[in-house]
């Protein structure tokens, strides 16, 4: 990859670094001769054909059919060495792939200890071929994963609708060895997004407090731990709190007393948590508390995953729903300029994850009842009163695609319909102050099923745990994304008059507008304030799972 005396000099250069690196390497000698390179050639085609089932001398290959196809493409030429000596980009990528954990990746899954116990033993050819092979499958292995993620999104989402993007890791190693770019191009897989970003650092925090020895459980007593309480409870309380960061620990204090910072802290812990902001240490807030750090790595190293499924270029302006936080945002240029509470789909019926625009809006909508609330919920509700459809202001029509004309429900004997049978009508409620949609209906594109809307419901907003809808995604401030998303003469007086006239009518938006509807679970937002939320729809779970790591990916 040099030529003439500079070449020599580098690889003195690179003799140094490695024995700075790695004391082992001490009697290392450099292959120089061209019948040196050509042994080890022949010795990667016959290792090229069986490593994909029996692996490198014992160590697994990760990246069998990429590791094939490279090596065929370049007729079995060595890729991390020539006549001159192993190259200089080596060691710097062992040193690389040794910081894998910093992005939540286990630094044993890419060959490291074999490929420092390879560099040893240098003069040796099998061990030359056997080091090649090594590095370019942790080349191509940590490239793929730290890009596109370890777990395919499908494995443990089927409903998962959001389009992965495309790479190409033998293309990427070939481009960086011919460009002597290697560790730079392994440097920027990475996803370039801040909220990945952040978490990163929150990685490496949490380990540091790791590192020092965790927090403290926060035993259950008979009082509880409150502002202007005294309690053995509270130094342990204190130290957790400056462990969290949620307290700074830098004047002297009256050590078991429950003070108007550590309450502080507290409330500031139990925001962070999605909890009762209440300064109580009651169950829900001790459990959180009590939460193993580990646990608390695995969340973020989960979630740092998450956003390697996602697009490298987000667009200027989307919406994002984090369904696992229960909040929509209104981002530009990167920042969100606008937040709002939701209700997102109880665990039985779940949100999907998913990307797509909102290209529309409905006025005083219909709301035709869906198959699964039909068969699950309302019909056998129906065979047990009648009534109901009158309360719901609920009419039956005689199409099952809604279009058909209405019938008495009075001739209708419910009670002979079986639930998990085809049903032969169409449920609808007129638009009105009880539509299950409320007065506006948002509409995604290639997405009939799943939309976002208004709700009489108000109050379910003040909950805690907001997974209680059948899949569509509830607003706490419709008429505010309205404005929003139609902008121009379309003002809130101007929506509330068309709302007043009780007729639906569809506006399409000037401009479809994206949105991602992602699960998060752990997140730093813009003031580095670190998140978690309960996992209820178990998808860190499989995840984990999944990816082999019950315990995380450490």
């Amino acid at each position: 990859m040099a030529g003439g005396g500079d070449v020599r000099a580098v690889r003195c250069g690179v003799v140094l670094l490695l024995l700075l690196a790695f004391p082992a390497l001490a009697q290392v000698t450099w292959p120089t001769t061209k019948q040196t390179v050509g042994e080890v050639s022949d010795l990667l085609r016959l290792m090229g054909a069986i490593a994909p089932s029996s692996g490198v001398d014992g160590e697994p290959v990760h990246s069998a059919g990429e590791l094939l196809r490279f090596y065929r493409e370049r007729d079995y030429r060595p890729a991390w060495m020539d006549t001159n000596g192993v190259y200089l980009e080596t060691a710097d990528v062992v040193e690389l792939l040794r910081r894998a954990p910093m992005e939540g990746l286990p630094a044993d899954r890419y060959h490291v200890t074999g490929i420092e116990n390879r560099l040893a033993l240098a003069d040796d050819v099998v061990q030359l071929a056997q080091l090649d092979l090594l590095l370019t499958d942790a080349f191509l292995t940590y490239a793929r994963e730290v890009r596109l993620g370890r777990v395919a999104p499908r494995d443990v989402d089927p409903k998962w609708r959001i389009q992965r993007q495309k790479f190409d890791a033998v293309a990427a190693l070939e481009a960086a060895l011919a460009q002597h770019t290697v560790v730079e191009s392994l440097d920027a897989m990475a996803p370039p997004h801040d909220g990945y970003k952040r978490l990163r650092v929150a990685l490496a925090r949490y380990r540091a407090v790791e590192r020092r020895g965790g927090w403290p459980e926060i035993k259950a007593g008979k009082t509880a731990l409150k502002a202007g309480v005294r309690d053995p409870r509270v130094p342990a309380l204190r130290w957790h709190m400056v462990a969290t960061g949620d307290l700074r620990d830098d004047e002297a204090r009256d050590e078991n007393l429950f003070d108007d910072d550590l309450d502080k802290a507290v409330r500031h812990f139990q925001e962070r948590h999605g909890l009762e902001i209440d300064g109580v240490i009651g169950e829900g807030t001790r459990k959180a508390m009590n939460t193993p750090l580990a646990e608390r790595i695995r969340q973020i190293e989960l979630n740092m995953e998450r956003w390697r499924w996602l697009p490298r270029d987000f667009p200027a302006r989307y919406l994002m729903v984090n369904m696992a936080g229960y909040e929509l945002q209104i981002v530009e240029n990167g920042l969100p300029i606008r937040e709002m509470r939701v209700v997102v789909g109880r665990d039985q019926r779940q949100t999907p994850s998913m990307q797509t625009r909102v290209h529309a809006l409905v006025i005083n909508p219909y709301w035709f009842v869906p198959e699964t609330v039909l068969r699950e919920d309302l019909l056998p509700a129906l065979q047990k009163d009648k009534g109901l459809l009158s309360r719901l202001n609920l009419k039956v029509l005689s199409s099952i695609k809604g279009n058909g004309t209405e019938v008495d429900a009075a001739t209708i004997d419910w009670k002979r319909f079986d639930p998990k049978a085809p049903f032969p009508y169409t449920l609808r409620q007129d638009p009105g102050p009880t539509n299950a949609l409320g007065r506006l209906k948002f509409l995604l594109e290639n997405s009939p099923a799943i939309y976002l809307h208004d709700t009489p419901d108000t109050g379910t907003f003040a909950r805690r745990t907001r997974a209680l809808s059948s899949g569509c995604i509830r607003l706490e401030e419709p008429l505010a994304l309205a404005q929003y998303l139609l902008g121009g003469d379309w003002d809130q007086a101007k929506i509330e008059a068309v709302m007043a006239e009780g007729k639906p009518q569809q506006v399409e938006l000037p401009e479809p507008l994206p949105i991602f509807l992602i699960y998060w679970t752990a997140w730093v937002n813009e003031l580095n304030e670190l998140h978690f939320r309960e996992d209820v729809y178990g998808r860190d779970t499989r995840l984990a799972e999944a990816a082999g790591e019950g315990n995380g990916t450490r």
